[in-house]
């Protein structure tokens, strides 16, 4: 019997803000490029050429994502491939706030958390709640903390305290239900236990830099105030999101994978720690890590939606090894609405197709199997922290 997903409900538990005014200015020809991981990158990394725009745009007509969308959007638009972008930005156009609320609905998106530190200066989440039309829980990310303490101190010490404050007032807000760090585009993932010495000297190397990033200068102070949001998120009983795996060209590559991972989970076994993009592409070292740690969550993005193809290989390997109920779907949107409609959809086909196998082959029955793709697309991430 096949599973049926098609009325359950699916919550993004990785996200990224947008404005409508944004979405209204920006080129309609463009719109392909944005949403495919080479054009999404481009746009965010910080070291890309621009002069390289024309070769990223030359890529999309070649690339599955883009290829999919385009016709999948523009059978939902009832328009051809070929009138695609301008039906689009004339519903954008007439209302954003309408054209994006049914976006969500048709792809029965319900809530999403979105990370608060991409794109800088911040999104308002409210104003952005009501142009979704769903419910916006905010995942505040630490490095954006960093800075605006960095900005109003002169040593480490102090440093750390207004960071303290930081994160003191982000988990006051009831919003916020979680903290996230992108350390793996700062240092890396390898996250150590340095004393008070080599956190100062880290400070005086990363002032004398003219705060240039570099594993060989800011690497103690940012694992000092990593080890320090530990803390804090386990005094206000708030889940820790951590990028693992690759990014954009910004990342540190060479400390990335998600074993680099295994001292922090250590220290910290007793805190939930959800390993963004499953330390995408090192899927391995990620099951491997969330089947043996308790508090070790997983979250789907990048194998989800731009996996494509891949997508069923990548869902049955963790279900296959991983608790079921430590796999968060998520999309990682960082650009357009239209990626949270499109990965909603094929998630949750690629979800049905793997657990209808797994029914077939006798190793859960259909009700267990719909109870397993229920909670991978919103249950989990709602109970994980503390919504359900």
């Amino acid at each position: 019997m096949k599973v049926n997903l098609s009325q359950a409900p699916i919550i993004d538990a990785h996200s990224h803000g947008f404005r409508a005014e944004n979405l209204v200015s920006a080129s309609p020809e463009g719109f392909l490029d944005r949403i495919t991981v080479m054009g999404m990158c481009f746009g965010s990394a910080t070291g890309v050429d621009p002069a390289l725009a024309g070769a990223v745009s030359a890529m999309t007509d070649h690339t599955l994502m883009a290829m999919l969308t385009r016709r999948r959007l523009a059978e939902y638009l009832d328009c051809s491939p070929a009138e695609l972008f301008q039906a689009r930005h004339a519903a954008l156009e007439a209302d954003p706030q309408a054209y994006v609320a049914k976006l969500m609905h048709d792809a029965n998106l319900s809530a999403l958390f979105v990370d608060d530190g991409y794109p800088l200066p911040k999104v308002d989440q409210l104003e952005m709640q009501k142009l979704v039309g769903i419910t916006i829980h905010r995942v505040a990310r630490i490095e954006p903390m960093i800075e605006v303490a960095r900005q109003q101190t002169h040593s480490a010490a102090d440093l750390e305290e207004a960071f303290r404050t930081e994160l003191e007032t982000a988990a006051q807000d009831p919003r916020c239900v979680a903290f996230k760090s992108i350390i793996a585009y700062r240092t890396g993932l390898d996250i150590g236990t340095p004393d008070r010495e080599e956190v100062n000297a880290s400070y005086q190397r990363w002032q004398a830099a003219g705060w240039r990033e570099g594993r060989d200068i800011s690497k103690p102070l940012r694992d000092h105030l990593l080890n320090v949001t530990f803390e804090i998120a386990q005094k206000y009983e708030r889940p820790i999101h951590i990028h693992s795996g690759a990014g954009d060209t910004d990342v540190v590559l060479s400390h990335a994978r998600p074993t680099n991972l295994g001292p922090l989970l250590t220290r910290f076994a007793s805190q939930p720690t959800v390993l963004i993009h499953s330390g995408f592409p090192w899927l391995s070292e990620a099951v491997y890590l969330a089947s043996l740690y308790p508090l070790a969550y997983l979250e789907l993005s990048l194998y989800l939606p731009w996996g494509m193809l891949d997508m069923d290989r990548v869902l049955t390997q963790v279900i296959g090894a991983v608790p079921t109920n430590k796999i968060l779907y998520g999309s990682d949107e960082a650009s357009e609405p239209e990626i949270l409609w499109i990965s909603a959809k094929e998630a949750c086909s690629a979800l049905e197709r793997v657990l209808s196998s797994a029914v077939e082959r006798d190793f859960m029955t259909t009700p267990e199997a719909e109870q397993i793709g229920q909670a991978i697309l919103a249950r989990n991430v709602l109970r994980l922290h503390g919504l359900d």
